[in-house]
């Protein structure tokens, strides 16, 4: 069983305090493999994930950078640092965040709000996107709604947490992690997974959400990396929203993890709150780029590594090679 000591610490840290709250440095590069040819005038379009403003992030700074980078707005569904060049093979960035990781007990019989901190903008309110289908993949199809039906058949439809539980619970307790092909590759997500009980972390992200919305629990995407002291990672997770508690945190497939290791109440953390070992780039699922990418992407779902253009190629992750390195944290 992997050595938990660390992340079990972090979580204390969070019951104890309300909260846990981390700087993070993070540098992060991505070039063309021995393979492509990269001549000194053949054009070259880069994108690298940046930290985004949400919830949890502040005080956000590029410290380094290849030369002529551009950045994308701090909101922009898919943050990135962007270059637009000609002969360059490698592209790098080295930024700096801080990031707050609030504590709520969504198991007791009343749940206080998280604290806040005014140096953490709040989340935009629910939208009706927040409620709706999202082709191909939260798609509500008959058999996710019989799903639905069973699971939710005796908690109202005014009680948003016990129904964002349930789904949870669903998820947690009956999805194995497995690792996925590409998603550009898979049938319809959430349906697939309720059929299999077979998932990834996007994968288990992408089910709640489905099962939250068709019960009409606003649910959003947020994605980035998991950056441990020991590790740094791409990692997907989900939002949910209760009226009176705001938008809160469920990662479904560490509290999958959980549940296979016994530790009932790692699974239960799980569902309102996040650690601080991540990095938020993604606050939307198939969204685009800045500027757009007008070529198919290596990963058109999600942006947590990186895209390389050279040409009029969109590079596969076959084609480049990446390194995320963790510089501090304290």
């Amino acid at each position: 069983m992997q050595d938990r000591t660390e992340q079990l610490a972090v979580l204390d840290e969070m019951r104890e305090k309300g909260f846990a709250e981390r700087r993070i440095r993070i540098r992060a590069s991505i070039a063309a493999g021995g393979g492509v040819d990269v001549a000194p005038d053949t054009p070259v379009r880069c994108w690298l994930p940046l930290p985004a403003k949400c919830p949890q992030v502040c005080d956000i700074q590029l410290r380094d950078a290849t030369s002529g980078v551009r950045v994308a707005p701090a909101d922009a569904p898919q943050r990135t640092a962007y270059w637009e060049t000609c002969g360059e093979r490698e592209f790098y960035v080295d930024y700096e965040y801080a990031i707050r990781a609030p504590y709520v007990d969504l198991w007791c019989e009343t749940p206080s709000p998280a604290a806040l901190d005014a140096r953490f903008a709040p989340a935009p309110a629910p939208e009706v996107a927040d409620v709706a289908e999202q082709r191909p993949h939260v798609t509500f199809t008959p058999y996710l709604r019989e799903l639905v039906d069973r699971l939710f058949a005796t908690i109202p439809a005014d009680d948003a947490l016990g129904r964002a539980r349930a789904a949870y619970d669903y998820v947690t307790n009956n999805v194995d992690y497995r690792f996925q092909p590409e998603y550009l590759l898979l049938d319809p997500i959430a349906d697939s997974c309720a059929k299999s009980l077979r998932g990834d972390c996007g994968v288990f992200a992408v089910t709640f959400i489905t099962l939250c919305r068709l019960g009409g629990v606003p649910a959003r995407w947020q994605s980035g990396l998991y950056a441990a002291p020991d590790y740094v990672g791409p990692h997907d997770w989900a939002m949910f929203y209760v009226e009176g508690l705001g938008w809160l945190w469920a990662d479904c497939s560490f509290g999958s993890s959980a549940r296979r290791d016994g530790d009932e109440a790692r699974r239960r953390f799980y569902f309102g709150n996040l650690g601080p070992w991540r990095m938020v780039a993604n606050s939307q699922s198939m969204a685009p780029l800045t500027p757009a990418c007008d070529i198919l992407r290596a990963d058109p779902y999600d942006n947590q590594v990186g895209e390389l253009v050279v040409g009029d190629r969109g590079l596969t992750f076959h084609d480049f090679t990446l390194q995320t390195t963790l510089v501090s944290m304290s």
